[in-house]
């Protein structure tokens, strides 16, 4: 079932070396109705109907990718650079993550080896906040599947994902587009052994995540909604806008 996410397809042709990059600019804004209670409201973040604009940079080289999220956010650009090995599945070495005010200040850096020392996580291990756009690839079938969502050195649970099939999804815009629906939620027996029969009886009411993939072979991630990182982080909704 804990399988690495598959490399992702992308538009064009490699250079000489290789390479192939893609960069998508997507908007985060509000969830209007938040179902949970979270510690910081993205009302707070965005402002009553306010958004912002998301970068999203997939690199593609021999034996690896990049994955580079850069959000401005209230005169602070934050920026998420993960580099994974591909073994051929994606394995996440090293993240880099950081954010800078508008004079250039360092406000938070941190960085992560994934599988050094002090301890090695699971190689199914990703971001929280990069899981979705790192799942584009991952084959559209029936059935559970499970990775972990990795928040701090302190925080690594897993988390089940399964495809819902083909569904209509209405943008904030007003178009309507085929995606392939996808749900993403926690393993509560993560935190305490609660049997297959509570389980199932508790999904209902767990932190969702809901992810929306285009039905082609670039599978890139159409629309997110849900809480933006753990279950307690502010309820967005992430939309594609286009290439850069």
């Amino acid at each position: 079932m804990d399988q690495p996410c598959a490399a992702p397809t992308l538009p064009g042709t490699p250079d000489a070396a290789g390479v192939i990059e893609e960069c998508l600019e997507y908007r985060v804004f509000p969830r209007p109705k938040p179902k949970f209670k979270a510690t910081l409201d993205a009302q707070t973040l965005f402002g009553a109907g306010g958004e912002t604009p998301v970068r999203v940079t997939t690199r593609l080289a021999p034996g690896e990718v990049r994955l580079t999220i850069e959000t401005e956010l209230q005169g602070v650009a934050l920026c998420d650079v993960l580099d994974l090995d591909r073994t051929p599945g994606m394995v996440a070495r090293r993240l880099h993550r950081s954010a800078r005010t508008a004079t250039g200040e360092l406000t938070r850096e941190h960085l992560v080896m994934f599988q050094a020392p002090p301890y090695a996580l699971p190689k199914t291990t990703y971001p929280e906040v990069m899981s979705p756009f790192l799942m584009r690839g991952e084959p559209r079938q029936k059935g559970r599947r499970s990775l972990y969502c990795w928040t701090n050195d302190g925080f690594c649970a897993r988390v089940y994902y399964e495809d819902r099939g083909v569904k209509s999804v209405r943008m904030k815009d007003g178009a309507t587009q085929h995606a392939q629906e996808v749900w993403m939620y926690p393993d509560l027996n993560d935190w305490i052994a609660m049997g297959g029969a509570v389980t199932r009886l508790a999904k209902p009411l767990l932190p969702r995540y809901t992810m929306w993939y285009g039905t082609d072979e670039l599978q890139r991630l159409i629309r997110f909604e849900g809480p933006y990182g753990p279950p307690g982080a502010p309820e967005v909704i992430v939309e594609l806008v286009g290439e850069v």
